[in-house]
């Protein structure tokens, strides 16, 4: 006898909000997208935070952990396609934005203080912004903020879709860190460290 692990979510959302002023708007469709699991649920706790995730296509991710003192907080999560997943964890600022738009499956997207051994600790900066446009499948986007008022900017397969590309970003230390990068191809590998 064979037995086959199917995954039993479906299209489920478990929150676990507390503050004042917190906007959550999470669509999700066609089935067995997770924002997480009922054990481990994404967590909202401050003020003034907007979260709005949006997944279209089947088995998408979204492990999102944003914790008190997270004051002024906008994050959005716009996904099209199979297996994606975005890992982050914000615990404190002023004014941050994240705002990923992504088309393609099996990509990975961490936004971290900084990422070690599948820990991601949280962002406590102020007046961060980081954009993503992703269009490609097989990416990993890793994210690891620890400088107050950077801007960043990624542009991946925007000109044509682009596959299996590694992308490392980290700033330490100084603010007003400003990070342009535009990515059209496959298989590129590219780290940039900001101090």
């Amino acid at each position: 006898m064979i037995g086959i692990a199917v995954p039993s979510f479906a299209s489920e959302v478990y929150i676990d909000q507390a503050g004042n002023s917190t906007n959550v708007n999470v669509l999700q469709q066609n089935g067995n997208n997770r924002i997480n699991t009922e054990a481990a649920p994404m967590i909202v706790n401050g003020n003034d935070i907007n979260v709005e995730i949006v997944q279209d296509g089947d088995g998408n991710v979204a492990d999102i952990f944003i914790q008190v003192s997270a004051n002024d907080t906008n994050y959005e999560y716009r996904v099209e396609g199979d297996l994606n997943e975005v890992l982050s964890n914000i615990s404190g600022g002023v004014d941050n934005n994240f705002v990923a738009a992504v088309i393609g499956n099996d990509n990975t997207i961490t936004l971290c203080k900084d990422y070690t051994n599948g820990n991601c600790s949280g962002i406590q900066v102020n007046l961060t912004d980081t954009t993503l446009n992703l269009t490609g499948n097989n990416n990993e986007i890793n994210f690891a903020l620890d400088a107050a008022s950077a801007t960043n900017v990624f542009n991946v397969g925007q000109t044509t879709p682009s596959d299996f590309n590694v992308i490392n970003l980290t700033q330490t230390t100084s603010s007003g860190h400003i990070v342009h990068v535009d990515i059209d191809g496959d298989t590129n590998t590219v780290d940039i460290v900001q101090h």
